[in-house]
């Protein structure tokens, strides 16, 4: 099981992520992660829910130009500066990351955050060996499970890390 980020483009003014949102509420759609940011006229939404695909439909029916993206799962302390030791390999290794979600629970002590990247296949590489992927919680963590609370052993509290 992978996990997968909903992401698409609205444009930036009143009431866009509300369409947006009214779209998933209609779909009862629950929302295990959202980001939101702004440049200009256009702002970058991006999601993860239970049913990747049935999102991707949806939406696309409803309009919006609409991609999905597999997140990369890595485990970091929370502490500060556990984060910063994944950018800095992925940088000095060349692995672009297009977005970071926190993701909405934990594995034991350490933060699960998802990562798009443009080298997925790389990334786990790379994350790997440095002990930061989160093999584990990788191969049992399903979208379902992250809105749900699922995964026996896994807290769905939020979180917070200090990059």
């Amino acid at each position: 099981m992978t996990v997968e980020e909903v992401a698409l483009t609205v444009s930036n003014r009143p009431g866009s992520l509300q369409k947006v949102a009214r779209v998933l509420a209609e779909g009862k759609f629950n929302v295990a992660a959202l980001s939101l940011s702004s440049l200009g006229q256009r702002s970058y939404v991006r999601l993860v829910v239970a049913d990747t695909q049935r999102a991707l439909w949806l939406l696309r029916k409803a309009g919006y130009k609409v991609d999905a993206y597999d997140l990369v799962v890595v485990h970091v302390e929370d502490r500060s500066g556990s984060f910063l030791k994944v950018l800095e390999l992925l940088a000095r290794h060349r692995v672009n990351i297009l977005s970071a979600s926190i993701l909405v629970t934990r594995e034991g002590q350490k933060v699960l955050v998802g990562l798009a990247v443009n080298n997925p296949a790389r990334a786990r590489q790379l994350l790997s060996r440095s002990g930061f992927l989160s093999g584990g919680t990788e191969g049992l963590l399903s979208n379902k499970d992250l809105v749900t609370g699922a995964v026996t052993g896994v807290s769905t509290e939020s979180v917070g890390f200090f990059l």
